[in-house]
């Protein structure tokens, strides 16, 4: 068995996001000795990354390989300035020198600004208890934003510091006024976390700020145009595709509001590599727990209680004010086989990783969601699930016509969703097996997808690949 010159491997969760696609390309820079991580979606992903060695970090910007030697491209990703140049000191204190020069950066990345991040957490207070679900970094304003030239930043203009200055003053002064016309329109009483973001959109002396950062941080980082990326494409050896957020956050397939606006899916990317007549293998991987978790306000049908009480994570289990409240569910068929049909639009998995095996075997049998029952009142059930007697037994895709009847569609969706409870069947060790390859055999008929790696930790040692993905990755040349 031998790899083949190229190989283009694309990382996707699956579910609502932590289901260890950090870790997986950190296991798959080490087993290809892959000379790049091309990191895309928005720098609201923090992706936390455990060396074998001890060493840990939470990065936003950096590919999850770096602590391999791999080099970072961005390409199709939301970046801001100032926090980069942050996370590259915090490398450098942990031992990786020179750490901008590992970074690429494409011309066409939009950036953010602390006015896209105010007027984001602004929405957010004001929403009270009817929480969107937000990480308060404003990626999703500034995409709104960027169909407008005037309102939009990209790292091609940041030598220039007058187009920074004047687009980054009308961004301010739009959020700004948008942020007033909220609060005057807002019922009851206004929060006093919202006059803290009022005071960022009023501070003027900001835009000089962001001018100077983007000009500095130009002169420390490689900006580059397409150039490059036929370059990169052209070399021998392996890329490795690490985009932020779950497949489950999609802003036309997910559950809205409750998404976000980047592509989960990494369709983008992909359609790039084509089109650059990419002579490689394009590979792609599906991560999931052997559970479902999510941050805040949403859907999580799986819900359960007794599993969020006792599954205790370092980085997930405290509150934060941004994300809400993380919690557990049991493993979904209907939300996953639902997460590959929304896959399968740009090109179907070719494997899964399944994470956190060592939580199932704590125990002597483990409770998967194979069904739900519907306990509210919609009468045109058969418009969103597939149905068995009863039973939903799948989400439909809707047409791919992104206007408002699909908008409306999808919120009606997650309406639905949230009057529905599990159907839970309990899996016990069949006859010569374990529970853990009892629990594969089953994951793996009920999503239809093989399991090519599993996962007992963090460490890329706890992260073994198995004979079935050496069979799809590495084939003989």
């Amino acid at each position: 068995m031998k790899e083949a010159e190229r190989n283009f491997i694309a990382v996707t969760g699956i579910a609502l996001g932590e289901e260890t696609k950090g870790n997986t390309v950190q296991s798959l820079v080490r087993e290809f000795n892959a000379h790049t991580v091309w990191r895309s979606g928005g720098w609201q992903g923090g992706h936390h990354i455990t060396h074998d060695d001890g060493r840990e970090a939470a990065l936003s910007f950096y590919g999850a390989g770096v602590f391999e030697g791999a080099k970072t491209y961005l390409n199709h990703m939301v970046i801001s300035p100032a926090e980069l140049f942050h996370e590259a000191l915090e490398l450098e204190e942990k031992g990786i020198p020179d750490a901008l020069d590992l970074i690429t950066i494409s011309q066409d990345c939009l950036s953010t600004t602390p006015f896209h991040s105010a007027i984001s957490r602004t929405r957010e207070i004001l929403r009270g208890n009817n929480k969107k679900g937000t990480i308060g970094k404003g990626v999703g304003e500034a995409i709104k934003d960027s169909v407008n030239p005037e309102l939009a930043i990209r790292a091609r203009d940041f030598k220039d510091k007058a187009k920074i200055e004047r687009v980054a003053e009308n961004i301010r002064k739009l959020k700004l006024s948008t942020a007033e016309k909220l609060i005057a329109n807002h019922s009851g009483p206004i929060p006093n976390e919202v006059y803290g973001e009022l005071e960022i959109l009023k501070n003027e002396k900001l835009v000089k700020l962001i001018a100077d950062a983007s000009s500095y941080l130009a002169d420390m980082v490689n900006i580059t145009d397409d150039s490059y990326l036929e370059n990169l494409l052209a070399q021998k050896g392996s890329i490795i595709n690490e985009v932020s957020h779950g497949v489950l956050h999609h802003p036309w397939y997910g559950f809205i509001p409750h998404v976000t606006q980047i592509d989960p899916t990494s369709k983008n990317v992909i359609e790039t590599v084509r089109k650059q007549n990419y002579q490689g293998n394009i590979n792609r991987i599906g991560v999931v727990r052997s559970y479902m978790t999510r941050h805040g306000a949403g859907p999580l049908v799986s819900f359960n209680r007794d599993m969020t009480r006792s599954i205790k994570e370092t980085h997930n289990n405290a509150a934060n004010d941004w994300l809400g409240e993380f919690i557990v569910g049991n493993f979904d068929i209907i939300a996953l086989n639902y997460a590959l049909s929304i896959c399968r639009e740009t090109k179907a998995l070719d494997g899964l990783v399944v994470s956190y095996l060592d939580v199932l075997m704590q125990n002597n049998d483990w409770q998967i969601c194979e069904a739900y029952e519907y306990t509210g009142n919609e009468k045109d059930l058969a418009n969103y699930f597939h149905l068995d007697n009863g039973k939903i037994v799948g989400i439909k895709l809707h047409p791919d016509t992104k206007n408002e009847a699909h908008y409306q569609h999808q919120l009606r969706l997650t309406q639905l969703l949230k009057e529905c409870r599990p159907i839970l069947k309990t899996i016990t060790p069949e006859p010569n097996k374990s529970l853990e390859d009892t629990f594969i055999s089953f994951v793996e008929s009920k999503l239809e997808i093989p399991v090519v790696g599993k996962a007992y930790g963090p460490k890329i040692k706890d992260r073994p690949f198995l004979e079935s993905f050496d069979k799809l990755m590495k084939p003989d040349n």
